[in-house]
């Protein structure tokens, strides 16, 4: 599989990301008077094409990821149905990849282009986004976007809409259960991952908001792993000897941070004697949950996230659907997800195992483009500057 696109380092500044995009433009050709300033469309980003001139450009953060290689399935049965081409890349969580490969993949122009991505970091959501707009191209975005842009009022009209799942809800409903397995005392420890992803500060403002309600539970320390389980592994190993016979539970921001705690548990003895929660129910968490080796996770759609941001993408390539059209909850959204313990994490596995592409096709997804959605995001219902630790 070619290599690009998620969650990791914020490995260089908003500086830096413009001047990339400065330079790619330089070199594309004239962009809009705003550059990917304003939520006005501009004609290259109305302008359609026949779905046999459509190509898919789809960026993930690790092919390795269980998470990641579901996302891209979903989205691979969306454009096999729809004659499609997919190419997919690998940013191993680095922005600056994102920027360089785009600029490759738009060298000839952007028209007939559907780009979705997570852009890594907040700070190269608007640079992505620029990019896209100056080619004319499509973006769908993943989880990152900074709380004061949105696709409708910047992108000029390129930037159809930005998707993700409520971290808020999976933090605290996952701080409640650990707490509850625990017995509502003794101490944890929490894994986060890039401090500028909003999935990561919402899932730790939903810790917080757990400890505020349970004295008796001390958060003993916080540890970036940058959302991998080998740094995670890393960190817990660090963790348990830091605070030897300390730790009664480990709080994990993903659930590829949670496989690898789960692995430094097992060296020492000791799966199922100090739960572990993880959030984005990937088979490998789920099975883990299962066997008791872990104790919770959040299970998003991986399938739908990806199917639903490709067929957006497409729909507004070929003018099936027109972005400056739609109602704001349709473009910034929140997919439904499901909270998974050992009671019913059987019935989660058989729905990552039995994936049936034709629930994904073009066709049906394009009946109803917003029947996953389980609310429009609502930035004022987390903290977004919030640091645990």
């Amino acid at each position: 599989m070619p290599g690009f696109f998620r969650r990791g380092r914020r490995l260089a500044t908003i500086t830096t990301a413009a001047a990339v995009v400065a330079a790619m433009t330089a070199c594309s050709g004239p962009p809009s008077a705003s550059s990917g300033g304003t939520g006005a469309a501009s004609s290259a980003c109305t302008a359609t094409v026949s779905k046999d001139k459509v190509k898919l450009v789809f960026g993930v953060g690790s092919f390795s990821s269980a998470y990641w290689q579901e996302v891209l399935k979903g989205a691979q049965a969306v454009a096999d149905s729809a004659g499609v081409p997919l190419k997919a890349y690998e940013s191993k969580f680095d922005g600056q990849t994102i920027l360089n490969t785009l600029s490759s993949s738009l060298a000839g122009g952007g028209q007939g282009t559907a780009i979705v991505v997570d852009p890594a970091s907040n700070a190269f959501t608007k640079p992505i986004v620029q990019t896209a707009a100056a080619s004319g191209a499509r973006i769908v975005t993943l989880w990152n976007r900074p709380t004061e842009s949105h696709p409708w009022d910047f992108g000029d009209g390129c930037w159809v809409a930005h998707t993700a799942f409520d971290g808020g809800d999976s933090g605290k409903q996952n701080t409640e259960a650990l707490f509850k397995a625990i017995g509502n005392k003794g101490g944890i420890v929490a894994l986060q991952g890039i401090p500028d992803d909003p999935s990561n500060k919402q899932r730790l403002y939903g810790l917080q908001e757990a400890l505020k309600s349970d004295s008796n539970v001390k958060l003993l320390d916080t540890q970036t792993a940058n959302w991998t389980a080998a740094a995670a592994q890393s960190k817990v190993n660090a963790l348990l000897a830091k605070y030897p016979d300390k730790i009664d539970g480990i709080f994990a921001a993903n659930d590829d941070m949670a496989v690898g705690a789960v692995e430094a548990l097992r060296a020492k003895g000791l799966t199922g004697k100090i739960p572990v929660t993880g959030s984005d129910g990937s088979i490998d968490m789920l099975n883990l949950v299962k066997s008791g080796d872990a104790f919770s996770t959040m299970k998003t759609d991986a399938y739908g996230q990806g199917a639903y941001a490709a067929a957006i993408a497409i729909a507004s390539v070929t003018g099936d659907i027109k972005a400056a059209e739609l109602p704001h909850e349709h473009r910034d959204f929140y997919l439904k997800q499901e909270f998974v313990t050992k009671s019913n994490a059987q019935q989660a596995i058989d729905a990552t195992n039995n994936f049936d592409a034709s629930k994904y096709s073009y066709d049906t997804l394009k009946a109803d483009l917003w029947g996953d959605i389980a609310s429009p995001i609502d930035d004022t219902t987390w903290i977004p500057a919030v640091t645990v630790g």
